[in-house]
């Protein structure tokens, strides 16, 4: 099953676990390859439904220029 991904709006985000109650499935967790946002589809609409979420927190990873900020490689010491 896939989904369409709330931040970048990629439409093969896949089905990677599902939380199941008395056998029956309750939620599922979904991952997008393209952004590598993971999301359950319970939770609130405004969270993953890509029409209500802010548009503060969308994404284009084909434009990481467009970013200000990114977090830089850790340090190694040693």
């Amino acid at each position: 099953m896939n989904a369409t991904c709330p931040r970048c709006r990629k439409q093969d985000a896949a089905a990677v676990h599902q939380g199941r109650e008395d056998g029956v499935v309750v939620w599922t967790v979904y991952h997008c390859p393209r952004c590598a946002f993971t999301w359950r589809d319970s939770e609130p609409a405004e969270t993953i439904d890509p029409a209500l979420r802010d548009p503060d927190f969308a994404v284009d990873p084909d434009h990481p220029e467009q970013y200000r900020y990114n977090i830089p490689p850790a340090k190694r010491h040693g």
